[in-house]
């Protein structure tokens, strides 16, 4: 019988380093420039059992690598049975959404996104964003319900609400897209 190990502590010096093991795997999650930045990350409790490989951290949520910052109320960190960080979920809590910051390889401005939720898919190289979701660079905006940014192509795909019976909602729902002319991108 295995016994399970989990481990609740207030988020401090001592916390940030025994969790900067488990974040270690997290290098992945940043562009080239980020990956070899340290991570730093800071919330008001961790939760993490080894086992299962999940870490929980809840409570004014900022994690930083490099130019990459993700704020949340709750942020839950997946690794696989290597340790290797899989997935990672920022959630916001009622009124506050969260959000995503990095500057991409040889961008000026930064690539910003929010949502309710936040799942990043490491291996995939996509970032799910669900409800309420927003994402701008340069001028260009994106929204809607669902929005998948992938990391690597730097593409976008976005969906609108739909009702029960199947249709878009037509007030707040529907996907709303801006794009600069290629004048103002610079």
């Amino acid at each position: 019988m295995k016994v399970k190990k989990w481990f609740r502590i207030p988020i401090s010096l001592t916390g940030v380093l025994m969790c900067f093991t488990l974040l270690y795997s997290m290098e992945v999650l940043a562009l080239a420039s980020d990956r070899s930045q340290p991570i730093e990350l800071e919330a008001d409790t961790a939760d993490i059992d080894d086992l299962k490989g999940i870490s929980i951290y809840t409570g004014n949520v900022v994690l930083v690598q490099g130019s990459m910052v993700i704020k949340a109320h709750k942020l839950t960190l997946y690794n696989d049975k290597n340790k290797d960080l899989e997935k990672a979920v920022a959630v916001g809590k009622t009124g506050k959404l969260a959000t995503f910051k990095q500057r991409p390889e040889g961008k000026e401005q930064d690539f910003r996104a929010r949502a309710r939720t936040m799942i990043y898919y490491l291996k995939k190289d996509k970032i799910h964003l669900l409800k309420n979701a927003y994402v701008w660079q340069a001028g260009d905006t994106f929204s809607g319900d669902k929005i998948i940014y992938d990391t690597k192509r730097e593409t976008v795909v976005a969906k609108s609400r739909k009702n029960k019976d199947g249709q878009p909602i037509k007030s707040g729902g529907r996907v709303k897209v801006t794009i600069q002319p290629k004048s103002n991108n610079k």
